[in-house]
């Protein structure tokens, strides 16, 4: 495991919470780039480690959607890939709920 997975899988277990969310896992994560099979490697760890991972599908779906346009509207328009704060901004969603839109699309890529 990379020494930046590591760091993300240690921040994830120093919460108390038994079951952790796609947004509370998007937000350790942050801007790092980490590989589909990094991910399945952490959420493997996670629920090694007793903890839960909590996917609350429906509403993951609707941001998916939503995030996924406007990043093609923004990109087109711009010229490059959007940022997570530029994507929150045009979609009126907190940059955890665009992260966790980001990283349920990169599961559902594999």
């Amino acid at each position: 495991m990379r020494p930046v997975i590591v760091a993300i899988l240690e921040r994830l277990l120093k919460s108390n919470d038994r079951s952790l969310s796609l947004d509370s896992i998007g937000e350790a994560i942050g801007i790092e780039q980490i590989s589909q099979a990094e991910i399945e490697e952490l959420f493997d760890s996670l629920e090694s480690s007793g903890r839960q991972i909590d996917v609350q599908v429906p509403d993951v779906r609707l941001h998916l959607n939503l995030v996924l346009r406007e990043a093609r509207r923004l990109r087109e328009q711009h010229q490059s890939n959007p940022d997570v704060k530029a994507l929150a901004s045009a979609t009126n969603l907190t940059e955890g709920e665009v992260r966790t839109a980001l990283l349920y699309a990169s599961v559902l890529g594999r």
